[in-house]
């Protein structure tokens, strides 16, 4: 029991500590996977139940499945989120009279913009499901399934700060228009 309270509390002070990274994105990346990972629980916990329908137990097999896969998405882009923040600083440390500085720099920031736009699409398709399966979930476990959606909204509203972020330094107009969209369907469905 003390080794996830031990993980917990290194990720909480990481993001304490006056280091860059962790920041919003990987937070906003960690919650989402949270609140997935309580939608399993809750999942599991249905699964147990010896009444349970047959039709259901399948139907909530295969959303397992699909959570699982979607909680890893999740956990990568924690990780990632700080990758994409290393990108940026090596091409800000480029000579500015460098010719590829430019194109460095952009390329940067679109990844800085499009990690954390797939964490709330990730985040997004966790609380469609969690919306979808809901009805079936054991009553004794709805608790967890409210803080998970909870948790799933909040990861959203983080990453979508996240991707604001980058917005104003990103030259590429096609991107940006399908960032702005994106923002748009996020913040709509939650």
């Amino acid at each position: 029991m003390m080794e996830w309270y031990t993980a917990a509390e290194r990720f909480t002070e990481a993001l304490a500590s006056s280091d860059p990274t962790p920041g919003g994105g990987a937070a906003a990346a960690q919650t989402g996977a949270m609140g997935c990972a309580l939608l399993l629980m809750a999942i599991g916990t249905t699964l147990k139940r010896k009444n349970l329908d047959r039709e259901i137990q399948s139907d909530l097999e295969v959303s397992e499945k699909r959570l699982g896969s979607l909680k890893n998405q999740l956990k990568r882009y924690v990780q990632q989120d700080a990758q994409a923040y290393a990108g940026y600083l090596t091409a800000k440390r480029l000579p500015k009279d460098d010719p590829a500085r430019d194109l460095a720099l952009q390329s940067a920031l679109e990844t800085a913009a499009r990690v954390p736009a797939d964490t709330a699409s990730a985040a997004l398709q966790v609380l469609k499901e969690l919306d979808r399966i809901q009805p079936a979930i054991a009553p004794v476990i709805l608790a967890d399934v409210h803080c998970a959606k909870h948790l799933l909204q909040a990861a959203i509203h983080c990453a979508v700060e996240n991707v604001r972020a980058n917005i104003p330094f990103i030259t590429n107009e096609k991107l940006l228009e399908k960032l702005n969209q994106q923002i748009q369907l996020f913040l709509k469905s939650c």
